[in-house]
């Protein structure tokens, strides 16, 4: 399987918050011997992946795909400054395609946000990171003064309770993510708290998505259990029943050519694969699967329908594995 929903124009970060302690792209640099220091700032060359074309002249990405942007540095990085105008020019010009983009940073949002931005552009989501109480209470005051179409919190890695009120009462936010800790020394994540998060989007209506659980799972802070591989994390997840989609967001995408309202029919649909994407919580920020040179020939891709129906005839069996010498279902009552 091969992920093909990420865009790095640059690459390099420091740290900001309590969040960033054991930050992915630190880790992952180091395992793979990267020589440059991860605080170091640079462009990368997938600077205009957007843009790039096949043989026959069509976009690699897909019109209706959902790109991450930046999943190993932060927009709103200061050193970045010089490169965000040319980033912006080619989220504007492939307005057939979705934009996520999260930010630690929400005090450098406003700064620096494309001339013609107005009210928002209608293929980009901006999601702010609200790790724990005090990063919600200084940087959703912030974030809830700038305008856009589309915006959403992510709670990761979860390292406490928080109370999202303020947030779910403007009416802003469509969707909150959330996920556990990995790699390094993870820190705890405690499903008390993710089941209270659940219930505050369940109130308000709004979107909720764990889509991992973490490596050190607990409840009410007593240990619960040890997932190290994130397959097993977002199974959990998953069969936690916590996601709920209660708004089918709707993005208004154009041909980048003829500047023409796209039609369903004409946007990319996810399409998943048959074994591995059972039972995974990141569906519903997913942009689907692509076959790669290490998958396997006889790889099957199905719609998310066919998926679910996989499922149903599994179901059972997934959830003897998620009570599997667990007993915390029945002390949560």
């Amino acid at each position: 399987m091969a992920t093909h929903d990420i865009w790095n124009p640059w690459h390099g970060c420091h740290k900001v918050s309590a969040g960033c302690r054991n930050c992915y792209m630190f880790q992952l640099d180091a395992q793979r011997g990267v020589t440059t220091p991860p605080t170091v700032v640079h462009r990368t060359q997938e600077f205009d992946k957007p843009l790039r074309k096949d043989r026959h002249g069509d976009f690699k990405i897909k019109a209706g795909e959902r790109i991450r942007v930046n999943m190993t540095s932060d927009t709103f990085v200061e050193e970045a400054d010089e490169w965000r105008d040319e980033m912006w020019d080619i989220i504007r010009r492939r307005c057939d395609v979705v934009f996520y983009i999260l930010t630690k940073r929400p005090e450098r949002i406003a700064g620096h946000l494309p001339a013609d931005w107005g009210e928002g552009y209608e293929n980009v989501i901006l999601h702010v990171t609200t790790e724990n109480q005090n990063m919600f209470s200084r940087r959703w005051p912030v974030f809830e003064a700038i305008p856009a179409k589309h915006k959403g919190l992510t709670l990761a890695p979860l390292l406490g309770p928080i109370d999202l009120g303020p947030a779910l009462e403007s009416g802003q936010i469509e969707q909150i993510e959330c996920g556990g800790e990995n790699y390094a020394n993870p820190r705890p994540c405690d499903v008390a708290w993710v089941y209270d998060i659940a219930a505050q989007c369940l109130k308000h209506t709004t979107n909720f998505c764990w889509y991992e659980s973490g490596t050190d799972l607990r409840w009410h802070g007593r240990p619960l259990r040890n997932l190290p591989w994130k397959t097993e994390q977002s199974r959990f997840a998953f069969l936690a029943g916590t996601n709920r989609r209660h708004l089918d967001v709707r993005f208004r995408l154009f041909d980048p050519v003829y500047h023409r309202e796209l039609d369903d029919d004409e946007l990319y649909h996810p399409q998943y694969n048959d074994s591995r994407c059972l039972f995974c919580a990141s569906r519903m920020i997913c942009n689907g699967c692509n076959s790669s040179d290490h998958c396997p020939k006889d790889l099957r891709f199905v719609p998310v329908e066919e998926l679910e129906r996989i499922e149903a005839g599994k179901h059972d069996e997934m959830m003897r594995w998620f009570h599997s010498g667990e007993h915390w279902i029945r002390t949560k009552a």
